[in-house]
C-alpha cells in the first residue's frame, strides 16, 4: 500500500533547486498563497473540486515527486496528499510544518506580506455604526415538537435596525428585529391542505400565539460579547435580548454568529431553544395540564435565524 511520505525543510531546501525532478505546491488559497509562500511553490488550492486538475498543470508527470505544504498544523497537506494518491500520483510527498515551520526557522518567504504572520481567527467585528434588515434576504425558522411527530415552518421577519458603537475596538450594539406572527408558515403539512390550515389556526387562535391581538413579535437586542478565541466555522458572539410575543417580554440568550458580507453587508445568526410557557403559551403544556394524551406538545420550541443587513 502507498505510504505518504513526511518531508522537512531539507527537502524542500533540495526540491526547490534547480533539476531537482519534481514540484512544490502551496495547498491554501491564492489569496493566502499571494500574502506569503515559500519560494519556489506553485499554487493549487485543495478547497476546492478543481484541485487535481489544478496539479495537473503544475506536476503533470504522475510519476514525479509531489511536495505539497500548506499553513501548518492544519489537516490541509493530509488532505491534499489523499487526493493525489486517489489520482494516481505514486511520489507523494507532505510538509506537515508548512509556512509556521517555515517562518520560524528565520527562512525568506515571498509574496505580498511575507513578514506579517497571519492570525488564525481575527475577531470578526462590525465595518459600519448602522445596518437596516434585508428582509426577504433573511429567514425565521420554527420547530415544534409532541411525542410522536413535529411541524415545522417560518415565521417571516418584518423590519429591524442594528446600532454598534466604538466600531473596530470594543463593541456595543443595540437594535431591534420585527417579525409577523400573522404570516407564520408550517411546511411539513404543505401536501395536507386540511391539516395546514387546520393547524394555522390553531396556531393563531387563544391556544397559541393570538394574531388577532399581537400580530407581531419584536426582539430587542441588547448586548453583544465577543466570545475569545471562537474559530470562524464557530458562533464568535453571546448575545442577549428581549423577546416580546403575546404580550409578553422575556429575556434570552444565546450563542450568535457574526459575519462580515460583500459590499459592507452583515451576517446574523443562531440556533437556541425557547420555553413557549414563559410567554404564556401554555396549550398542551404537561407542566399545567393533566391527563393531555394526544394533545401534548413539547414546551420547548427550537428558532433557527439567519438575519441579513445591508449598511446604512
Amino acid at each position: 500500500m502507498q505510504e505518504i511520505k513526511i518531508a522537512g525543510i531539507e527537502d524542500i531546501k533540495r526540491l526547490s533547486s534547480e533539476d531537482a525532478g519534481g514540484t512544490l505546491i502551496n495547498v491554501l488559497t491564492a489569496e493566502q498563497h499571494a500574502e506569503a509562500h515559500i519560494p519556489g511553490s506553485g499554487q493549487a488550492c485543495v478547497f476546492e473540486t478543481v484541485f487535481i486538475d489544478n496539479v495537473r498543470k503544475l506536476a503533470p508527470d504522475r510519476h514525479a515527486a509531489v511536495l505539497v505544504y500548506g499553513a501548518g498544523n492544519s489537516f490541509d497537506v493530509t488532505v491534499a496528499a489523499a487526493k493525489l494518491m486517489s489520482a494516481g500520483y505514486s511520489d507523494v510527498r507532505v510538509f506537515p510544518g508548512g509556512i509556521d515551520e517555515w517562518r520560524a526557522a528565520g527562512l525568506p518567504l515571498r509574496g505580498n506580506t511575507p513578514d506579517v504572520p497571519c492570525l488564525d481567527y481575527p475577531p470578526i467585528l462590525p465595518l459600519h455604526a448602522r445596518y437596516t434588515l434585508m428582509p426577504k434576504a433573511s429567514t425565521l425558522r420554527w420547530t415544534g415538537r409532541n411525542d410522536i411527530t413535529s411541524h415545522w415552518g417560518a415565521v417571516p421577519l418584518s423590519s429591524g435596525v442594528l446600532h454598534f458603537k466604538n466600531t473596530g475596538q470594543t463593541l456595543e450594539a443595540d437594535g431591534c428585529i420585527n417579525a409577523s406572527m400573522s404570516g407564520i408558515t408550517c411546511e411539513d403539512l404543505a401536501a395536507d391542505p386540511a391539516g395546514l390550515r387546520e393547524l394555522l389556526a390553531h396556531l393563531a387562535s387563544e391556544d397559541f400565539f393570538r394574531t388577532r391581538l399581537f400580530p407581531r413579535a419584536s426582539l430587542k437586542i441588547g448586548e453583544l460579547t465577543p466570545l475569545e478565541g471562537a474559530g470562524h466555522g464557530l458562533p464568535n458572539y453571546h448575545g442577549k435580548a428581549l423577546l416580546t410575543i403575546c404580550g409578553c417580554t422575556q429575556m434570552i440568550e444565546s450563542s450568535l454568529s457574526l459575519r462580515n458580507l460583500p459590499e459592507g453587508g452583515l451576517s446574523l445568526s443562531g440556533l437556541l431553544s425557547v420555553d413557549r410557557t414563559n410567554w404564556g403559551v401554555l396549550y398542551g403544556s404537561a407542566r399545567f395540564f393533566r391527563f393531555l394524551g394526544k394533545h401534548k406538545v413539547d414546551d420547548l420550541i427550537t428558532l433557527d435565524a439567519k438575519m441579513i443587513f445591508e449598511k446604512g
